[in-house]
């Protein structure tokens, strides 16, 4: 029971409103992970509490860093996930539809060539062709992406205000 104590206490190296939002929880957590070891060996319990006591030192130290350098934490939110909410960076959409376009316009090229050295058929402007499908491309992708968005935005809505008042580890103790 000393090394929940000793864990509580290593909690107050964070910051005080990330310790009211998450520490009640992290503790819990912490003591249902450690009760659940008590038949294992001394070196994977050995293990499990050099990697908690480390996790917390490291995200203390990310948490207070956060807050003096003002880059983003997982207190922006309330109830926030505490996982970044981007897998890769925002300019990547950009580079994306850039190399959509630059295949739209290969492919438009390689018709004209066709069409220019395989028929005497007259050959159609490339540019407006070009332009006509990736508008009707990015209409469609933009049409797709805001139908799913409104779904998942409808059901993390309504699912995060009822997990928000959830908290198991008070009903447990």
């Amino acid at each position: 029971m000393r090394l929940h104590a000793l864990y509580r206490r290593l909690l107050f190296l964070y910051p005080a409103e990330y310790r009211q939002e998450f520490g009640d929880e992290m503790a819990w957590v912490f003591e249902r992970a450690h009760n659940e070891l008590r038949r294992e060996s001394a070196f994977v319990r050995a293990m499990f509490l050099a990697q908690e006591f480390q996790g917390v030192l490291a995200g203390s130290v990310r948490e207070r860093a956060s807050g003096v350098f003002g880059s983003q934490s997982i207190r922006s939110g309330k109830g926030g996930s505490m996982e970044s909410k981007f897998r890769f960076p925002r300019t990547t959409l950009i580079f994306m539809l850039l190399s959509l376009l630059v295949v739209v316009l290969a492919v438009g090229k390689a018709r004209v060539i066709v069409l220019h050295y395989g028929s005497n058929v007259g050959v159609p402007p490339e540019w407006p062709m070009a332009l006509w499908i990736f508008g009707q491309v990015l209409l469609a992708a933009l049409a797709f992406a805001a139908v799913f968005w409104g779904i998942f935005f409808a059901l993390r809505r309504s699912g995060i205000q009822r997990l928000e008042e959830l908290k198991p580890w008070l009903n447990q103790k």
